[in-house]
């Protein structure tokens, strides 16, 4: 018995000193609402979807899969086509119609770096780590990679990694029309800005927690919610924003980010956003 513990042990990588476990799963047919739940409650911006009895993974729902589901993007269709824009329809729907089936993941005997990589060439916020079975034991996202930086000095300043051209959204930007950039476009968050100030950021967990309260869920139910979703994102974004000048360590925002338990964090130099640096930048100084 010691013998295959120390063998198990040893096949385990050093990735599994970073990632998650253990991990808050669901299975294909989990309703779409109750997933949309479970994110909202926990903080999830994803969820693995395996087989309940081997945990064998199967596929992956996002933040970014319900945006784009409600109102967002492509799969915003579906809910058009098939269920003639009844959202309380689509919303019990099992989970396996909006999910990723064909999942990059890593497995267990993993470097960090192997990690890094598989995220930075698929453009993913994070993975599932699997065993040799193909059975989900964690999951590895940028904000663990980025807790690496906290409090470390780089040399690098916050300038040198955030993205310049920011896609912001206005006070009277309504919430459909926030889930749309962020699917059509590919952002996660969307500053609010006036005159050049940040007054908010909306943030695609921020849409799915919305959808995840009773009160959206009575909305959906009488079939009122497009009118909701008319509203002004502003409503629903979080007002108390944290921001970061263009010349502070990463260390030290990657820092803040752990603090705050935050993504990303506007730019802004005597008082005007400059830019935006999220958790995704860091990888851009990881080799």
């Amino acid at each position: 018995m010691d013998l295959k513990v120390h063998r198990a042990k040893k096949r385990d990588g050093e990735i599994l000193t970073v990632a998650k476990s253990p991990v808050v799963m669901v299975a294909l047919t989990t309703p779409i609402y109750d997933a949309i739940q479970l994110m909202a409650k926990k903080g999830f911006r994803r969820l693995p979807i395996a087989n309940a009895g081997t945990r064998h993974l199967e596929g992956i729902v996002t933040a970014m899969d319900i945006v784009d589901y409600l109102g967002g993007g492509s799969k915003f269709e579906m809910v058009r086509r098939r269920f003639g824009g009844n959202f309380f329809k689509a919303i019990n729907e099992p989970i396996r119609l909006v999910m990723t089936q064909d999942v990059v993941s890593v497995r267990t005997s993993a470097k960090i770096s192997e990690a890094i990589g598989r995220m930075k060439e698929s453009n993913l916020g994070g993975l599932p780590v699997v065993n040799d079975e193909g059975s989900v034991k964690a999951i590895i996202t940028e904000r663990d990679v980025v807790n690496l930086f906290a409090d470390r000095t780089s040399g690098v300043k916050v300038a040198e990694l955030m993205s310049e051209k920011v896609i912001t959204a206005l006070p009277k930007t309504t919430i459909f029309e926030a889930e749309r950039t962020m699917a059509t476009q590919g952002f996660r968050r969307l500053p609010i800005v006036s005159d050049g100030r940040v007054v908010g950021i909306i943030t695609a967990m921020d849409i799915v927690r919305f959808f995840g309260c009773g009160e959206a869920f009575a909305y959906l139910r009488s079939g009122t919610i497009i009118q909701v979703l008319n509203n002004p994102a502003l409503e629903i974004a979080s007002k108390t924003v944290v921001t970061v000048e263009p010349d502070l360590d990463v260390g030290q925002a990657a820092k803040v980010m752990r603090e705050k338990n935050i993504g990303a964090m506007p730019v802004v130099q005597n008082g005007k956003l400059v830019g935006i640096i999220t958790e995704r930048d860091f990888f851009k100084i990881i080799e």
